[in-house]
């Protein structure tokens, strides 16, 4: 099955539902029960959040897990109830998933000497690769483009497209008013299209993005 890029979930009705956020002034209180009942609540979440923006192979899918788990409680007391507390928790992996591979781009082009500028374009893609492509590579190739934008664009985007989150719960999940919201999706797609204009590999993207 194909990666649906253009479909969103369901809105669910998280503020009411939310089984989780009675816990949350205790643990901010000091409460220790209370921060464990967390943890083992969001922690299945944030594992699966970062498995899927980095892979399951990839190899500090863990620490990356551990360290947006920390970043949970360090941002604890921001929670400001306009999302679910898994959502919240969900926004903080995606986001360090998001940087961890931003920075891992970073450190392979400081290591890696420059090369000619024709050895680094790429030969053109059988049209039949677009169709052959599985959900799993198209989402691999969405999350790659990613990386080329501005971290509020890719944010938006991979809660969008890859988590199927719908433009009130990415406002809730960011903080953000919904136009700003729809703001960087609009403006993330345009950079998209461009990169996948410039990178033949990217065009089995471009159905789900128009």
């Amino acid at each position: 099955m194909g990666i649906a890029l253009t479909r969103a979930a369901p809105l669910e009705d998280a503020d009411s539902s939310d089984e989780l956020r009675p816990l949350v002034a205790p643990a901010r209180a000091g409460d220790r029960a209370a921060m464990r009942a967390l943890l083992a609540a969001v922690a299945p979440v944030v594992a699966r959040a970062t498995r899927r923006v980095l892979g399951r192979a990839h190899p500090d899918v863990e620490d990356v897990a551990q360290q947006a788990l920390a970043g949970f409680v360090e941002r604890l007391d921001t929670f400001r109830a306009e999302s679910s507390v898994k959502h919240f928790a969900e926004r903080i992996a995606v986001y360090r998933a998001l940087t961890a591979r931003r920075d891992a781009q970073v450190r392979l082009r400081h290591l890696t000497p420059d090369l000619p500028v024709e050895e680094l374009e790429l030969p053109d893609v059988p049209p039949a690769h677009d169709v052959a492509l599985a959900g799993r590579d198209l989402r691999e190739l969405l999350i790659e483009a990613l990386e080329a934008l501005s971290a509020p664009q890719a944010e938006a985007l991979a809660l969008h497209f890859l988590f199927d989150h719908t433009i009130a719960e990415i406002a809730g999940m960011m903080g953000t008013p919904e136009e700003t919201v729809r703001s960087r999706l609009r403006l993330g797609k345009q950079s998209l299209r461009a990169r996948i204009m410039r990178d033949p590999r990217m065009a089995a993207l471009r159905e789900g993005l128009s």
